[in-house]
C-alpha cells in the first residue's frame, strides 16, 4: 500500500477553493481519497470507473450507460437492490450517472453507515456477474430505450442532438451516437458483452474511491482493508482513442414536432478537457452569452429584438471537445438576420476578445460559486473524483491550483489566438424547424 502526505482538508488560495484529501493506492490498484470534515454526522461515498461511452466501439453504443443500470445488485445483496438497502440505512442522496468518460456511483449515508456503503461498493466491485441474470438484462434495456424516448426522442430539439453528433463524427467515432446510444445496439447487448464490459472497465486499478465527511482515519482505513485490501492486483485496461475529421461547413434543417420556436444551433469541433484553449473557449462564450452584458445576448434580445433565448458554451471530453452557440429565435424572425448578426458577434470576437476586466469578473463568479457549492460533502467528493479523472489521482490539490491559476492569468490575447484556432474553421448550422407530427 501506497500513501502519499495529506494536504489540508481546504486551502483558499486566491479565492479559489482547494479540496484536500489524503491519497492512498491499494495493492489491488484502487485509489482511496479520504477528505476529513467532522463537522456533522455524515459520510459521502463515491466510487468512479474510469468508462463511459467513449470506451465503446461500434455497435455496441449505449454499453456504459447499461451496465450503470444493471450495477444495483450484486451476490450477497441476496436479490435486493442497492437503492433498498441505503433508504433503510437513512442515505439522503444515492445515484449514479455515465458520461463519455466515466462511471460514477455515490451515496451520502449517516456517518455511522460508512461500513454499510463500503460494503455495497466492494461486492458490486468484486461479485456484480454472478447476480447478472438474463431477465435483469433484459428488463434494464427496455428501461434505458424508455430513457431514450422519454428524454432524448420526445422532448423539444431532442431531435437536433443527434443531428450535431451525425454531422461531427463518423460512423467510428464512439461520440456519434450520444451516451445513451442507438435502440438497435441496447436491444442487440446480451448479458456476455454486459459481462465483458465490467470484466475490462471495472477492475479496482480502473477505479477511484472517494470518501468524504466525518470519519475517523484509522477506522476509515480498516474499513477499506477489510472491504477492497483482498482484491486481487488489476491492472488500468487501454482506453480508446479516436480521432475527428474536419468539418464540412453546412446548414442542417431537422424539423421538430415537439418544438414551438425555431432554433439556430452552431458547432464547431474544440479542444479536449483542461487544455488552455479549453480554459479560454470557456470564458470567452461565457462572455459573449452573458445576460445583460454579452455582445450575443446584447446585439440579439436586447438591441434588434431577434431572439427570445441565447447560450454559449463547451462541451469537453478527454478526446476532444465541441464549441456550441445556440439561438432560439423570436417568432416571424427572418433566420438570416440571425445568421448575420451571430456571424458580425464571432468576427468581432476573433479580433478583439474580451477586456481583462470582465475575464477577471468571470473567474471571480466562478470561483465564489465554487466555494459555495463546496458545503455540500457529495459535491467534495465529485470535485476530487474529477481531478482523480483528468489530473493525477495521488495529486488532486495540485491540479486544483493548477487548474485556479491558469484560469487567473487568462489574458485577452489569449481568448483571442484560441478563438481563431477554433471558430475560424468550418461550423455546422443545425437548425430546428417547428413541424406538425403529419409533417415528419
Amino acid at each position: 500500500m501506497t500513501t502519499v502526505e495529506a494536504v489540508a482538508p481546504f486551502e483558499i488560495v486566491d479565492d479559489a477553493v482547494i479540496v484536500g484529501a489524503r491519497h492512498q493506492r491499494l495493492p489491488c490498484g484502487l485509489d482511496v481519497l479520504v477528505h476529513r470534515d467532522n463537522s456533522l454526522p455524515q459520510v459521502a461515498v463515491s466510487m468512479c470507473y474510469r468508462a463511459g461511452s467513449s470506451d465503446e466501439v461500434p455497435g455496441a453504443s449505449g454499453l456504459a450507460h447499461l451496465v450503470e443500470h444493471l450495477f444495483k445488485n450484486s451476490l450477497h445483496l441476496g436479490g435486493r437492490k442497492h437503492y433498498e438497502v441505503l433508504r433503510e440505512v437513512g442515505a439522503s442522496d444515492a445515484n449514479a450517472s455515465t458520461s463519455a468518460d466515466r462511471t460514477e456511483y455515490h451515496q451520502v449515508v449517516p456517518a455511522n453507515q460508512l461500513a454499510m456503503a463500503l460494503w455495497l461498493e466492494s461486492d458490486r466491485m468484486g461479485y456484480f456477474l454472478p447476480a447478472l441474470l438474463d431477465d435483469r438484462v433484459a428488463q434494464q434495456k427496455a428501461v434505458v430505450r424508455s430513457e431514450r424516448r422519454q428524454r432524448y426522442e420526445n422532448v423539444p430539439f431532442g431531435a437536433e442532438r443527434f443531428a450535431i453528433a451525425h454531422a461531427l463524427y463518423d460512423e467510428a467515432h464512439p461520440h456519434r451516437n450520444l451516451t445513451i446510444g442507438l435502440h438497435a445496439d441496447i436491444e442487440n447487448a446480451s448479458r456476455d458483452s454486459v459481462a465483458d464490459f465490467y470484466r475490462r472497465y471495472y477492475p479496482p486499478a480502473n477505479a477511484t474511491l472517494v470518501i468524504a465527511g466525518d470519519v475517523d482515519d484509522a477506522q476509515c482505513d480498516a474499513l477499506v482493508q477489510q472491504y477492497f485490501g483482498t482484491f486481487p492486483a488489476s491492472v488500468e485496461p487501454a482506453r480508446r482513442v479516436a480521432a475527428v475529421a474536419p468539418l464540412t461547413a453546412q446548414r442542417i434543417d431537422v424539423p421538430d414536432s415537439f418544438a414551438k420556436l425555431t432554433r439556430l444551433h452552431w458547432v464547431w469541433h474544440g479542444p479536449q478537457i483542461h487544455t488552455d484553449d479549453a480554459y479560454c473557449l470557456d470564458v470567452l462564450l461565457t462572455a459573449l452569452a452573458q445576460p445583460g452584458t454579452g455582445e450575443l445576448w446584447r446585439a440579439l434580445i436586447y438591441d434588434q429584438l431577434l431572439a427570445q433565448r441565447v447560450s454559449a458554451y463547451t462541451q469537453v471530453t478527454r478526446l476532444g471537445g465541441e464549441i456550441h452557440i445556440v439561438v432560439d429565435v423570436r417568432p416571424g424572425t427572418d433566420d438570416a438576420t440571425v445568421v448575420a448578426t451571430v456571424s458580425r458577434v464571432i468576427s468581432h470576437a476573433l479580433a478583439n476578445g474580451i477586456a481583462a476586466e470582465r475575464i477577471g469578473r468571470i473567474v471571480a463568479r466562478r470561483f465564489a460559486g465554487s466555494m459555495w457549492s463546496m458545503q455540500a460533502l457529495i459535491n467534495r467528493a465529485t470535485r476530487l473524483q474529477h481531478w482523480a479523472l483528468y489530473g493525477e489521482r495521488h495529486g488532486t490539490a495540485v491540479a486544483q491550483r493548477d487548474h485556479a491559476a491558469k484560469m487567473r492569468a487568462l489574458s485577452t490575447n489569449d481568448l483571442i489566438a484560441a478563438a481563431q484556432r477554433w471558430l475560424q474553421a468550418a461550423s455546422v448550422l443545425v437548425a430546428s424547424v417547428p413541424a406538425s407530427p403529419s409533417n415528419l
